[in-house]
């Protein structure tokens, strides 16, 4: 038996030597050659910035010549794990989607290394960084002393404790190891804060102690509690104990500044010295011939004196830097002396500059070692605190003398904010019976020269109602009921022994969601006061039947605070989607249905019309815009969100075009040739000839073929802007004049408020050069944090304006109540940015004179 195994193991031994023996003779292309193709693997996400709630999601994908072998997952940070996916068949390619419940940790920064192998040995490695934020969690923040503190024997250190929770903090303190380095020299000496009901969602706890020790360190940790009970710590900073006695060192000084800043940014200066710090400052220098713009310093001293010390200050430059020449670089030191007899002094030796724009809940990239920044446009001004995390639908800016308000739609608070200009502050509690989740807002029109009164319309996104708000009052005037519209296709069937009427009904009880303003005259300029509508869009149901499931509709409503439904009127723009007759096409019926205490039901289009749809294309996209122009006259539609088209549509509105609707519509009809034996049908007729027929509708289509996520109207409606991939300026009949490239990732866009150019047939005043061509502008938010600005006659690019953070919610432009001020206000991450807009040259020549 042994004998006979060592002969197997043998011929073992000597098969794979002639095998390789082989191989090694040959070298050629078709014996054993080793595999040395590396892998390929790929993290990316969507968003690198989650919510703790929604998991954490990414996608990983993963490619090799010959075969993946092993995919691992290592997970750091705010999230400690690690995952392996191996694999027991060929695979060369793989996409894995990845949705990970992290619990209900803390979150923060998630580093993910993705390392895919092959079956040779071979790897790759790629990179992630997700940051997710958990608003439910404790969390806790030593902000001082910071590590590398220092202290000495009878000085004073500084300590500082923040905690949140939306919950509620309970309590807040520190605690110190060994206890007897310090003592508390605060009456009663106490290391943490006990609160009572109501808990504040965000706490901070302030103390100065007195060193004890003479040699060694100590430790400080920030500890709280919620309203729970659950605690929470914060990170822990150890403290070197040096001795102060014939001090001849400088202090060590740093300084914290973003990137990007505005004129009356602050930089956070923080020194260090075991003598103490008695005077700290900031010295700001021009990047370009490094003169001096200001140096300025504070006394520090305390008792005792503070061994480390953080100090916020102010740029202060408004009045040094004219507000045209941004972006400017400026480079900025930090400056600190000790309170030794020998007075020891140092400018920062190290600076941290925050790259990018923090975002809400998140965390900005930290680069060491640079101190030139850039000075950029505009004052910043956070959102009020509210219960939950500002999410800005739309605004709307009311010049009236007296006001100069900007009103923003506050969709997850259910409030209009109100930004004052005067005092850049929002008004503290804005305006809170606006009605449930507030979306779209326009202005009240008095006439058709752009002046309006001090009330707006909130489109209820979360109800069946528009709000009409007095911004004096702060309070409702009163709440306009929408009605509900049955759309119905018409058939009439033949059948045994006669006719057969076949009415499919689709119920689209939506609710509104970008609304304008528009008025008619009675033969002048102002408005009829029984003549003023608010032309909406809607934000579909999910039980709607198809094909108006997840898809909008286009509306108009008479706006009066009368309950009579003899003075009421609602309108569904049917006319957009109006198209030929064709065996697939469907003749189109309409109901208006105004349910208690109304009690109103009218067919306000009956198949007597004749009017002819494809009711599969019909439904708009699930967030489309509705913008009116500044005289009121006109207003302008774009089919934004998620639309089932293969091209996104846009409609233009006049109100100077008739308008029929009522009894005088009624009209009674057979609906086939059989006038005597034929089905008949009866109802109003009412058409709005003010909106785009359906073959200008389609025609924008043809033109562009892309998805729309803003749109700009004008002040007399005859120019109109659409942003997709570049931004489209059409005239009042929709047809295509000129583009202009605007990336994507940042959607705001509006137009100069005295922009009353039209770039194509007749308009007052006179089209072409007799105006000014430097009201011909538009403003478009980029994601890199710049505004440009175009000509919209040629697409002319004329010039960028920086801000500091990119501009992700509305942007708007007006005219304080002077007229001679010009406002660009848009929504950030950290708040509302406003700029005051400076004097703009347009270069390109006019147009001719028509």
């Amino acid at each position: 038996m042994l004998q006979g195994r060592g002969r197997s193991l043998l011929w073992g031994i000597g098969a794979l030597a002639s095998v390789v023996g082989a191989c090694e003779s040959a070298r050629n292309p078709g014996g054993i050659q080793r595999d040395r193709i590396s892998p390929t693997i790929q993290l990316t996400t969507a968003n690198d910035s989650q919510d703790i709630s929604g998991g954490l999601n990414f996608t990983v994908t993963a490619t090799d010549n010959l075969g993946l072998k092993d995919i691992r997952l290592t997970y750091t940070g705010g999230y400690i794990n690690q995952q392996d996916t191996v694999f027991i068949s060929t695979v060369t390619t793989i996409t894995l989607t990845k949705s990970i419940n992290p619990g209900s940790g803390a979150g923060g920064l998630i580093r993910i290394v993705g390392r895919a192998s092959d079956g040779a040995g071979n790897f790759a490695e790629d990179t992630l960084v997700i940051f997710l934020s958990n608003v439910d969690a404790l969390r806790v923040f030593l902000l001082t002393p910071v590590p590398g503190a220092v202290a000495s024997n009878g000085r004073g250190i500084p300590v500082e404790v923040h905690a949140v929770q939306n919950e509620g903090i309970r309590k807040v303190g520190f605690l110190v190891s060994p206890a007897g380095a310090v003592t508390n020299p605060t009456v009663p000496p106490s290391d943490s804060i006990m609160f009572s009901l109501p808990y504040a969602d965000s706490v901070a706890y302030v103390d100065t102690l007195t060193v004890q020790a003479t040699t060694g360190t100590f430790v400080v940790v920030g500890f709280a509690e919620d309203s729970g009970g659950r605690r929470g710590t914060s990170g822990t900073v150890t403290v070197s104990v040096l001795s102060a006695a014939n001090d001849t060192s400088a202090p060590l000084v740093d300084h914290t500044v973003s990137a990007r800043v505005e004129v009356d940014d602050s930089v956070a200066v923080h020194a260090t010295d075991p003598s103490g710090i008695a005077w700290m400052g900031l010295r700001v220098t021009r990047a370009s011939n490094g003169s001096l713009l200001r140096f300025d310093s504070v006394n520090v001293s305390s008792t005792p004196l503070l061994t480390d010390i953080t100090r916020k200050f102010s740029l202060n430059l408004g009045s040094l830097i004219p507000p045209d020449s941004t972006p400017y670089s400026i480079v900025v030191r930090g400056y600190a002396c000790d309170a030794a007899n020998a007075r020891n002094c140092a400018f920062s030796t190290n600076s941290t500059v925050i790259q990018g724009s923090p975002v809400v809940g998140g965390r900005a990239q930290l680069v060491p070692g640079t101190d030139t920044i850039v000075v950029v446009s505009g004052v910043t001004t956070p959102f009020p605190r509210r219960p939950f995390p500002t999410k800005i639908a739309d605004a709307i800016f009311n010049a009236n003398a007296g006001r100069n308000e900007l009103y923003l739609t506050n969709t997850t608070n259910d409030l209009i904010e109100v930004f004052q200009v005067a005092n850049t502050t929002f008004v503290a509690g804005g305006i809170a019976k606006a009605g449930p989740q507030p979306w779209g807002i326009a202005l009240w029109p008095r006439d058709t020269l752009g002046n309006y009164g001090d009330s707006i319309v909130v489109a209820n996104a979360g109800g069946t109602q528009l709000a009409v708000m007095d911004v004096t009052a702060r309070l409702p005037r009163w709440r306009q009921d929408l009605p509900d519209f049955l759309i119905e296709t018409y058939k009439v069937l033949t059948v045994a022994g006669g006719f057969e009427v076949e009415i499919i009904e689709h119920n689209v009880s939506d609710r509104p969601q970008y609304v304008a303003t528009v008025c008619r005259t009675a033969g002048g300029t102002a408005c009829h006061a029984d003549s003023i509508f608010a032309i909406y869009s809607t934000t579909p149901t999910a039980s709607s039947s198809s094909p108006f499931n997840g898809r909008a509709t286009l509306r108009m409503e008479k706006l009066t605070p009368s309950q009579n439904p003899a003075q009421l009127f609602g309108h569904l723009f049917w006319e957009v989607a109006t198209e030929g007759p064709s065996v697939t096409n469907d003749t189109l019926r309409i109901e208006l249905r105004r349910g208690l205490p109304y009690n109103q039901s009218l067919v306000v289009l009956s198949a007597c019309a004749g009017q002819n749809v494809d009711i599969d294309r019909m439904g708009l996209g699930d967030s489309t815009f509705v913008r009116n122009s500044g005289n009121f006259t006109h207003a302008f539609m774009g089919e934004g969100g998620n639309i089932t088209a293969s091209f996104a549509r846009v409609m233009a509105y006049t109100a100077k075009a008739p308008l029929l609707q009522g009894a005088s519509t009624f009209q009674s009809c057979f609906t086939t040739r059989d006038t005597i034996n034929g089905p008949v049908d009866a109802g109003q007729n009412d058409v709005d000839f003010g909106i785009s027929p359906g073959v200008e509708v389609r025609d924008f289509i043809s033109n562009t073929g892309v998805k729309i996520v803003s749109i700009a109207t004008n002040f007399n409606g005859a120019t109109n802007a659409v942003r997709a991939d570049s931004v489209y300026y059409l005239d009042e009949g929709l047809r295509l004049k000129a583009l202009s490239f605007a990336p994507t990732g940042a959607p705001g866009m509006d137009m100069n408020y005295f922009h009353d150019f039209a770039p194509g047939g007749s308009c007052n005043p006179t089209c072409g050069g007799s105006g000014n061509s430097d009201n011909r502008v538009i403003f478009a938010a980029r994601p890199d944090g710049t505004i440009a600005a175009f000509d919209t006659y040629f697409g002319y690019f004329l010039r960028s304006i920086s801000v500091r953070d990119p501009i992700i919610g509305p942007l708007r432009v007006a005219r304080d109540a002077t007229g001679t001020i010009q406002y660009l206000f848009g929504v950030t991450a950290t708040g509302l940015v406003t700029v005051r807009v400076p004097v703009l040259s347009n270069p390109p020549p006019a147009p001719p004179a028509r």
